[in-house]
């Protein structure tokens, strides 16, 4: 299969590739501040305004990260405890009254629906990429900033065992883009970063956060700005573009 040849010769010089795992190769069904209202409603909490209930999700998201950075990590709160507190702040944001009760109910049903096929879907091509960088003869893993559950969601994805190690920013201590979290797998698999691959979907987090440690990487990204600030044949729209260049395309590292 010439495709393949290609595809074994763009990935020639690495020995280990790595993925971010929201929006690269999992996304989420409905936007998070969609599900959680839908959510409340079916727990009973009605008359839900939308938009300040995205609004809040997006201001507590970012008052929890600057108060408790990495999901808790380095603080008295564990992760589950981090998004009890997270999903708490959002719907007192947007309901005030809201019943203790119900709220406390409310927050225990997403972390748990969260770590679930429930709230998950795949991207088209994911497993096809997977698969092909495994039977590369590669070490494959994940880079992830987020909490330890995630093990639990690729499990539930059932793609768990197409990865040798998944390194979330929790259970490293470090979130990307600090070079320490690329330097783990580098010192755990003996390989050099000019030996290393990741890809992911976030510009700074992702692309250039790997190329700062050293590494090579490529950008699946549906955002037009990122996509041209990229270098040329190191971002795509979409994993079908990047699996359709890997086979075509010289790739320039």
């Amino acid at each position: 299969m010439i495709g393949n040849s290609t595809f074994l010769q763009n990935l020639r010089k690495f020995r280990l590739v790595t993925f971010d795992i929201t929006e690269t190769l999992l996304r989420f069904r409905q936007a998070p501040a969609i599900q959680y209202a839908k959510t409340a409603t079916e727990l009973g909490v009605t008359d839900i305004d939308q938009p300040l209930l995205e609004q809040c999700f997006k201001d507590e998201f970012k008052t929890m990260a600057k108060l408790y950075p990495n999901y808790g990590r380095h603080s008295q709160l564990s992760w589950y405890d981090w998004w009890a507190q997270l999903v708490e702040r959002i719907f007192r944001c947007v309901k005030p009254n809201i019943d203790e009760k119900k709220l406390k109910q409310i927050s225990g049903t997403l972390i748990r629906i969260y770590r679930t096929n429930a709230c998950w879907i795949h991207i088209d091509g994911n497993q096809e990429l997977l698969s092909r960088v495994r039977q590369a003869n590669k070490h494959v893993g994940v880079i992830s900033n987020s909490d330890p559950s995630l093990h639990k969601v690729l499990k539930e994805m059932e793609i768990l065992d197409k990865f040798d190690f998944v390194l979330t920013s929790y259970e490293a201590g470090y979130q990307k883009p600090d070079k320490s979290i690329y330097d783990i797998p580098l010192e755990k698999y003996g390989v050099k970063a000019d030996e290393a691959l990741h890809i992911g979907n976030t510009y700074d987090l992702d692309y250039i956060g790997a190329r700062n440690a050293g590494w090579s990487s490529l950008l699946v990204t549906r955002n037009k700005i990122d996509l041209e600030r990229a270098q040329g044949t190191h971002a795509y729209p979409s994993l079908k573009d990047l699996l359709l260049a890997l086979d075509t395309k010289k790739i320039q590292w």
